[in-house]
């Protein structure tokens, strides 16, 4: 609906943004979610990520694939987020969002995963995340990121090789 390769204007349209936001609240909100660890945190992150879009729409020129700019929005939004409060303490914000039926096992080895992605470089964690959590193909990763497609390549191999290594000891 709001994707396409011309530059242009998104005509102001209440059902429309209704509809953007609906159809994009969850990748976005899940998004948050892997990198706070905080359900509530994350909802406040993702309903500022929107805010942020509907203030700036105006001014805001379509080139692409809108979803991709509402990561960049969220990913600066974390960014602020996590200036403001300095440190993220893992071990009394986890929250599990997504757990199988698995019992304790299961909750202990996300766990382990969970520590192994955040002692990882910011870059390499972000990456991860949006390729695996997210589903996002390395262009899009590259579009969110600003970087080229080779070099995401690259950092995200270089990232699975290090969290592999991590989750071996």
């Amino acid at each position: 609906m709001f994707e396409n390769k011309q530059w242009r204007k998104i005509a102001i349209d209440k059902d429309k943004i209704d509809a953007l936001i609906q159809e994009n609240y969850m990748s976005i909100y899940k998004y948050c979610f892997y990198h706070v660890h905080n359900r509530d945190v994350a909802q406040d992150i993702t309903q500022d990520v929107f805010l942020k879009f509907i203030k700036e729409i105006e001014r805001y020129r379509e080139y692409g694939k809108l979803k991709n700019y509402l990561y960049v929005i969220a990913r600066n939004s974390i960014r602020d987020h996590a200036r403001k409060i300095k440190e993220i303490d893992l071990e009394t914000d986890f929250e599990a969002e997504k757990y199988d039926d698995g019992g304790i096992d299961k909750k202990i080895e996300q766990l382990s995963v969970w520590e192994a992605l955040s002692s990882l470089e910011e870059l390499e964690k972000e990456i991860l995340i949006l390729r695996y959590y997210q589903d996002h193909i390395i262009k899009e990763i590259s579009e969110i990121m600003g970087m080229p497609a080779s070099t995401i390549r690259y950092k995200l191999k270089n990232a699975e090789k290090t969290l592999k290594s991590r989750l071996e000891l």
